[in-house]
């Protein structure tokens, strides 16, 4: 049953047993302030039966101490902790000290909730209403800017044989807690006792120079995955979840050569896992499993993270794991929505959503959207002009042609449908692609053209590929070349500040298992980003129309190192004596 915050303090509330003092410009005095109207318990009613059992612990103590392990960057257990013994956790949850708040399941089952239920956004909201509260959103129509931040995920990123091994011992785990057996009695008594050390490459004893011991082992490795596949057909969910992540695994990074007739074949991984028979899976002697050349779109490089994909945020910079993909409010500089990308998406794939999501969040709409090249693309743009809104991104740059004319160098007409190259001659002769892309050709035209060596090397002549929306897109180059459009674009550098505060919130480094539990994190850090912004807004507005008083405070200042100074004097010697709410000494070195 829903427990609910009473307004009665404690009798030994941690305010009343100790002069304690908060730093009215730290993150616990001003959350302390705010924490009265931020939740409401009703605002999770959905996590708990109605009439039923006994009261739990207030969800919006709750709420404030994930609040507050977030800040810290401390485990369940230290947070538990923290909200006995740490008296600034205590003053914010204004609850006694030395008592802790509840027991660390509890506070486990409250986050979980909050993972299961991605629509239950109270904490986010909360900071957005504060915005609203001290003005900073106004209620007009916004302008965002969008951009996007790497988390590297949680999951360890192995290669094929200890990924395929990985794979092999979650199956085995599943498959042995079905059969009410130990993981290494089960590996054992099925000839997998290899699988039963951390690292399958560690333990193998093989020469890693020669190609052919590798792919022996690794034809072993795949077999003994086909053997597995073949004992989890009809089982629980789990055991049919681990196998579908070792089929998965199988692949993307295996192909199977074989030598059953005259000419070599090579079999997807489609056939090497089907299990339909026992003959299927039993390893042929002219079988040889080798590593498939490339990397497949979607691959899978963490079998303990799934969720994981190879991802790249720029030509030089790869990483493994997901997008943080923000809109942040130009005007205010808060950050109004957001999502958990896989790594291997488009910064531009989830815009449209994201904006839709801002006016959601905020109930305001969104009169214009900003971002960078990497949403300045024809597709980008077509999305947002079929769904009628603006959209201001910097065109991306065209690809170096060594030298030779860009296609920026030629003239386009849409309309007319001919594209005019920089020696006067007319292509109006094209093919037309699937997706709405037109091809111009110029073929023999370019053979007796004067400035051929500087155009093209093909022998058919220049070709001249022009984008469904090239009107649009040259529009957007034209215009980012003028002042009013440099100075719009400008304008997006808020959200890159943004990205930076939520990196020093630990973004960059995933600290669940999965998307979904990243993209929590990702909200509690949105939310910390937007309270500290609004409230240190607010303490500098404060100290601006304070000035006048200056004077006033300055004069109580002296008054009380005076007393202070004459109380030393007349207590002939100093002790040393410290409180539980005063701190021994200042952190900076002597």
């Amino acid at each position: 049953m829903l427990g609910k915050r009473t307004t009665q303090m404690p009798l030994f509330e941690v305010g009343n047993v100790f002069a304690l003092t908060l730093d009215p410009a730290g993150f616990h005095a001003q959350l302390a302030l705010a924490a009265p109207r931020l939740f409401q318990d009703q605002d999770f009613a959905i996590f708990y039966k109605d009439k039923q059992g006994r009261p739990s612990v207030p969800p919006s103590l709750l709420a404030l101490a994930t609040l507050l392990q977030h800040e810290a960057g401390v485990s369940d257990q230290e947070a538990i902790d923290r909200t006995a013994y740490d008296l600034r956790w205590a003053a914010v949850l204004r609850k006694e000290a030395g008592v802790p708040l509840c027991a660390k399941s509890t506070f486990q089952l409250f986050r979980a909730h909050l993972v299961l239920h991605p629509e239950v956004q109270t904490l986010f909201l909360a900071s957005l209403h504060e915005a609203r509260r001290s003005g900073l959103l106004k209620g007009q129509a916004l302008h965002i800017a969008l951009d996007t931040k790497p988390i590297h995920g949680r999951g360890a990123v192995q290669d094929t044989f200890n990924l395929l091994a990985t794979g092999i011992r979650q199956l085995a785990r599943a498959l042995a807690r079905h059969a009410e057996q130990k993981p290494e009695d089960f590996l054992n008594d099925n000839a997998l006792a290899r699988y039963t050390k951390a690292s399958l490459k560690g333990s193998a004893d093989i020469d890693w120079s020669e190609e052919a011991a590798k792919n022996d082992l690794l034809t072993t490795v795949v077999t003994d995955a086909r053997r597995l596949l073949a004992l989890a057909r009809c089982s629980s969910p789990a055991v049919q979840q681990a196998a579908s992540l070792l089929e998965q695994l199988l692949l993307q990074d295996i192909e199977v050569a074989t030598t059953d007739t005259a000419d070599a074949t090579t079999d997807t991984a489609d056939a090497m896992t089907d299990t339909a028979d026992v003959d299927a899976v039993s390893r042929r002697a002219d079988d040889q499993a080798v590593i498939k050349e490339g990397t497949m779109k979607g691959r899978r490089p963490s079998a303990t993270d799934p969720d994981i994909r190879h991802g790249r945020k720029s030509a030089s910079k790869r990483f493994d794991g997901h997008k943080a993909d923000v809109a942040v409010d130009q005007d205010s500089q808060i950050i109004v929505a957001f999502a958990v990308l896989a790594g291997d998406a488009g910064d531009a794939s989830g815009a449209l959503a994201l904006v839709e999501a801002a006016e959601t969040n905020t109930a305001q709409p969104v009169e214009a959207t900003t971002g960078d090249c990497a949403y300045g693309g024809g597709p980008t743009r077509q999305t947002f002009a079929l769904a009628q809104r603006a959209l201001l991104a910097k065109v991306p740059k065209e690809a170096s042609r060594n030298g030779l004319f860009a296609k920026s160098d030629f003239v386009i007409d849409a309309d007319k449908a001919q594209v005019t190259c920089p020696a006067g001659r007319i292509a109006t002769t094209f093919s037309t692609a699937p997706e709405g892309d037109r091809t111009f050709l110029f073929g023999r035209v370019c053979a007796a053209c004067a400035l051929r060596s500087r155009c093209t090397t093909s022998k058919s002549g220049r070709r001249i590929s022009v984008h469904p929306q090239e009107a649009v897109l040259q529009a957007a180059r034209a215009y980012q070349k003028t002042p009013d459009g440099k100075a719009q674009l400008r304008k997006r550098v808020v959200v890159e500040h943004r990205l930076a505060r939520l990196g020093q919130l630990g973004i960059g480094q995933a600290r669940y298992f999965g998307r979904a539990r990243t993209r929590f994190q990702l909200m509690l850090a949105c939310t910390l980003a937007n309270f500290r912004w609004v409230w240190n807004q607010e303490a500098r507005q404060a100290a601006l129309s304070g000035a006048k008083t200056l004077p006033v405070l300055l004069r109580g200042v002296l008054q009380t190192c005076f007393w202070f100074v004459r109380s030393l004097l007349l207590s002939g010697c100093a002790i040393l004596r410290t409180e539980a709410t005063v701190p021994l000494c200042s952190p900076r070195p002597a």
